[in-house]
């Protein structure tokens, strides 16, 4: 039956900047005493902290840990849905899904992005990823499984040299000099980073990946450079040059698409992502405001698009909060978006980072520690702040989590 439902702030997507549009509208609707209600709309009845999954996938920290319920995050006044969206009717300002249609006075579309294979033939059927809390339990299980096979030498293959492909292969070389040296003696892991371009992390400056390579090097990673994937296969990566790499575990890093043109009509999204001007609002239809990686920005004093980063859609979801509040009550709007990064920083495995923060440059301990105090700032609720700083403190003086849960043996 196709329920009529009414709202007067949707939200699609509750991700890092669907949470934060949440969060501040709930707070500025308060301060100035407005009664409307926000329904929030996600596949997931779960937030989840994505910068952390790779940590979860080898053990670092609980996999549940990154997540938290999102009924426990929305206040009453306000309501959570769980569904999936069929399609976004811009112009009818209303919405389908599969629990019947949602109106709405104004809509946050914050659906990000997904991996993309690039029709690489193979990579849906045999490769792992991090992209959501679910793929990265998959990859932990599947490793797991290598390791309790009678299998001696494990190889991996890690495909995209950018900034998910570095935190991946630095978390699992120090994962093997660690907890699989003590508690696996008799295994081996091979790491393979494949990168298509002519270097690592190609937005970076020279020094840090000079840093990052010799680092990774230096921890038994080897970095392939100049190596397109053309084919995966259940035992191998296969090169553009005909090359194979044998491999037992295929983790898929190489880069993501927009998601716009499966919910909106041609008239409203641009190569999968929704074009929107200075205030964060398509000019179309301006009640529907887009951020976080279905977004598509020109930052005025760069002239470059703004980034498809957590940080960035972080502060988009604030922004496009105040916009709407700044209507509600009768005003215009006067300050048009801008984003400046805090700065980046690269996870290296324990006690290991880079960190670029305007024009200065930290590497080691201190990068990994600054990297760890600002995760626990931007993670909502107290107590899963407290279950990760106990994950990290625990796993710096014991052992990952090295659990098989998939339930093919000892279910009696």
């Amino acid at each position: 039956m196709n329920q009529l439902h009414k709202t007067d702030i949707l939200i699609l997507g509750a991700g890092i900047g669907g949470y934060e549009a949440y969060r501040s509208l709930a707070k500025l609707l308060k301060h100035h005493g407005l009664n409307k209600k926000i329904t929030v709309i996600d596949r997931n009845n779960y937030f989840t902290f994505t910068p952390m999954l790779h940590e979860a996938a080898t053990g670092s920290v609980e996999p549940t840990h990154c997540a938290i319920p999102l009924r426990a995050l929305i206040k009453t006044q306000h309501e959570f849905i769980r569904t999936d969206i069929q399609k976004i009717c811009p112009e009818k300002k209303c919405i389908e899904t599969d629990v019947g249609t949602i109106e709405y006075e104004y809509i946050i579309v914050a659906l990000g992005s997904k991996i993309n294979f690039f029709n690489t033939p193979g990579a849906a059927e045999y490769t792992y990823n991090v992209r959501t809390l679910t793929a990265a339990m998959k990859l932990q299980q599947a490793f797991i499984n290598l390791l309790e096979s009678q299998q001696k030498n494990i190889r991996l293959a890690i495909v995209g040299g950018a900034y998910t492909g570095i935190e991946i292969a630095g978390q699992f070389s120090h994962f093997a000099k660690t907890d699989i040296a003590k508690l696996y003696p008799t295994k081996t892991v091979e790491i393979n980073l494949i990168q298509s371009n002519n270097d690592i992390l190609p937005t970076s400056t020279s020094k840090i990946r000079k840093y990052i390579r010799e680092h990774l090097e230096k921890e038994n990673v080897i970095i392939k450079l100049n190596s397109l994937v053309t084919e995966v296969s259940p035992t191998a990566v296969i090169l553009k040059d005909k090359t194979e790499i044998a491999t037992d575990l295929v983790i898929w890093t190489a880069g993501f698409e927009n998601t716009a043109a499966s919910y909106l009509p041609d008239s409203a999204c641009e190569r999968g992502r929704i074009p929107v001007n200075e205030f964060l609002y398509n000019t179309t239809h301006p009640t529907m405001y887009a951020i976080g990686d279905i977004m598509c920005a020109m930052d005025p004093n760069t002239k470059l698009i703004y980034p498809q980063l957590g940080e960035a859609a972080h502060k988009e979801g604030e922004y496009v909060a105040r916009q709407i509040v700044t209507q509600l009550i009768g005003k215009k709007l006067t300050e048009p978006f801008h984003f400046k990064s805090f700065g980046t920083i690269i996870p290296l495995g324990n006690w290991q980072a880079v960190a670029q923060i305007g024009p200065i440059t930290i590497y080691g301990p201190l990068a990994w520690w600054i990297r760890r105090t600002a995760y626990i700032l931007f993670f909502p609720g107290f107590v899963r702040k407290l279950k990760i700083v106990i994950d990290w403190t625990l796993h710096s003086f014991g052992h990952r989590y090295i659990i098989d849960l998939g339930g093919k043996r000892g279910d009696y």
